[in-house]
């Protein structure tokens, strides 16, 4: 389905000329709504919302501040808001840049306004893609990335990375150390790519304590050794000096009995990729879950690599 803008704006020959450039320009990679009435706009807003508003601001400034409303009491936040204004008044557009993603003037180019539209998308996506907590590319890069693999008949390795007993951290330690504990870990990982790959790599975060890089195939074991060695390293800047001398938690399990948990450890399944050796994203993820399962088994930091051509 192509996204969809909505545009309201005025009926004047300035804006006829929009409306036939912008059809002629965008028909074919947008569906462009154009809408002359604030309440169709706003009922259409709340109940069909689209992927992008471009406003005329001076038309109907009580409507903009409904859109505004709309957007934040009913979770459309992600939808970008392009403000069509008639000058440039510097004051008035410092006090809208907490709730417009962009705006454009009434007789600029054409073009020009086109590329808002595309940047504000490409904004967008980059900021709804991007994990809060790491500031990594998230699911959709990493499948757009994987999906380009396989286009391309790329020989790399991937390594699906994540912590071992992390649950068990946050339980004890609680989740702004947990949360500290990643983004450790995502340091790591940045920095032993960067040191060991240089150019070439990809590094993404899945989620929580998931993350997955791509580099050369031939670099893939010495990557996931380097990582090993700087969590190791690291590990106990992030433990209690009792937990780090014991070697282990003590803690209730499910049932609220004490036992012995080890300590966070730090799992790499390395997936070698080959021409022509998956067809698609779901065979690489079946892979990666069963290196996962066995690595996952071994005790402590460790990786194991799927050779299989």
């Amino acid at each position: 389905m192509p996204k969809t803008i909505y545009l309201f704006l005025k009926k004047d020959k300035v804006f006829k000329k929009w409306k036939e450039q912008l059809l002629s320009e965008l028909k074919d990679k947008y569906l462009l709504k154009f809408f002359y009435s604030s309440k169709s706009l706003l009922e259409s807003f709340l109940f069909r919302p689209p992927n992008m508003v471009l406003f005329y601001y001076e038309k109907d400034p009580l409507a903009f501040e409904q859109i505004i409303s709309l957007k934040k009491n009913f979770n459309l936040t992600g939808i970008p808001v392009i403000l069509v204004v008639n000058e440039l008044d510097f004051k008035f557009l410092i006090n809208k840049a907490e709730v417009v993603d962009d705006f454009v003037i009434i007789h600029e180019d054409l073009k020009k306004v086109i590329l808002r539209i595309e940047y504000a998308f490409k904004r967008i996506e980059r900021i709804s893609d991007t994990n809060p907590l790491t500031g990594l590319p998230g699911n959709t890069s990493i499948s757009k990335c994987l999906e380009k693999i396989l286009k391309e008949k790329q020989k790399v390795a991937i390594g699906y990375v994540d912590l071992d007993n992390f649950k068990v951290y946050n339980d004890v330690y609680g989740f702004l150390k947990g949360d500290e504990l990643i983004k450790n870990l995502a340091r790591i990982l940045a920095t032993t790519l960067n040191e060991k790959v240089g150019q070439g790599y990809f590094l993404g975060h899945i989620g929580g304590d998931d993350f997955v890089f791509v580099v050369p195939i031939e670099k893939g074991e010495e990557v996931a050794k380097e990582i090993i060695k700087k969590f190791e390293a690291t590990l106990p800047i992030f433990l209690k000096e009792e937990d780090l001398k014991r070697g282990y938690f003590i803690t209730k399990d499910r049932q609220g009995h004490l036992g012995q948990i080890p300590l966070p450890s730090v799992s790499i399944a390395l997936v070698s990729i080959y021409p022509n050796k998956f067809k698609h994203l779901g065979e690489i993820s079946q892979r990666a879950a069963e290196v996962k399962a066995l690595v996952k088994k071994m005790p402590g930091s460790n990786y194991f690599i799927d050779r299989r051509k």
